[in-house]
């Protein structure tokens, strides 16, 4: 067919203009394509990028260090085939050379046929393989990012270093009043039974002449009630201050300027180590090998409750029926002195 025999011709990155993205609509797996992103950009310099993105936390999109159009949509409103017309009618777009669809939706993978376009690149799992002209079986067992590089290479050709490691753009502190590299910053994100976890009025009481700062990287709404007594209640031997936003521009500009993060597993982790931020990322619940943040110009620490060296105790937990292993703060206190190089201990 010379439809297939054109679509076979080695690119000519002169001749793909105009570029469609669906991204996808967890903020997580939002910022783990970021690398695939980056090398695109750079494969494809003078190429217009439109991004199909979720509304809720656009703003992310800001850290890269390159420009694209955005065409954002809310959640559920695009769940049919007839929502993705309606929609595509409705995008102030040129005429699309390349499609590609970073998720598993059939009903993503229509919008690369509403938009005419005349490549279009996924995973090919199921009925999507006939809405495509490029594709590939999304790997299974891989890093996420690893998922995103491998259209990548097969649709270039051409192997994304496994070595490879992006960044954001540059970004300016967040408080005129905050010296660069003054504070830790310390998510309390997720709540434990509602309420901010122990743990961190722990792992305060154990630094000393420091500054950390705390915020909550979701669900603003349900922590801020705790906070005012959780402030009250911290030893005082350090400097505390809180960031009330739910902006990832602000904490991007937190984090960047940081000594280090401190983080349980989810979005804050891999926007921080995306930032450039040290980051120490303590996962409970989530598999580090599948979302760890290492694609990332960051030095990263990933701690897991399997590593019995972490672990103080098992707690009940009410809610789930279960127990839930805790982490030994003392021990992530330990080793985020070594990490941010702190000169400052806990007087005995």
């Amino acid at each position: 067919m010379d439809i297939q025999a054109e679509q076979d011709k080695p690119i000519d990155p002169d001749a793909i203009r105009i570029i469609a993205i669906k991204l996808p609509f967890d903020l997580q797996e939002r910022v783990h394509t970021f690398p695939f992103l980056h090398a695109l950009r750079d494969y494809y310099p003078d190429a217009e990028l439109h991004f199909i993105t979720p509304k809720k936390n656009i703003e992310v999109l800001n850290l890269l260090p390159f420009t694209a159009f955005y065409h954002e949509f809310d959640d559920g409103e695009i769940k049919t085939v007839f929502d993705v017309h309606r929609f595509c009618a409705h995008m102030i777009i040129g005429n699309v050379d390349l499609f590609i669809s970073l998720t598993n939706s059939f009903v993503d993978a229509c919008i690369g046929i509403a938009l005419r376009s005349k490549r279009r690149l996924g995973f090919a799992d199921g009925w999507k393989g006939m809405l495509f002209t490029e594709k590939i079986s999304r790997p299974v067992g891989h890093h996420l990012s690893e998922d995103f590089n491998a259209l990548y290479n097969y649709h270039t050709q051409k192997e994304i270093s496994a070595r490879l490691r992006v960044t954001s753009r540059e970004l300016p502190l967040a408080s005129a009043d905050w010296e660069d590299s003054s504070y830790i910053a310390i998510n309390l994100y997720p709540l434990r039974e509602s309420m901010i976890a122990d743990e961190w009025r722990e792992l305060a009481g154990l630094f000393e002449g420091q500054h950390l700062i705390f915020f909550t990287s979701d669900e603003i709404e349900k922590v801020l009630p705790h906070v005012e007594l959780f402030m009250k209640q911290l030893p005082t031997q350090n400097q505390y201050s809180f960031i009330k936003t739910n902006n990832w521009i602000e904490f991007g500009k937190l984090f960047a300027h940081a000594r280090g993060v401190i983080t349980y597993e989810g979005a804050a982790g891999a926007v921080a180590a995306y930032t450039g931020a040290q980051t120490i990322a303590l996962y409970d619940r989530e598999d580090p090998q599948r979302l760890g943040p290492f694609y990332f110009l960051a030095d990263v620490m990933v701690c897991g409750v399997n590593d019995p060296t972490l672990v103080q105790t098992v707690g009940a937990n009410s809610n789930a029926g279960q127990v839930r292993k805790v982490f030994d703060m003392h021990e992530i206190y330990t080793r985020a002195l070594d990490f941010f190089k702190l000169s400052i201990k806990k007087s005995s």
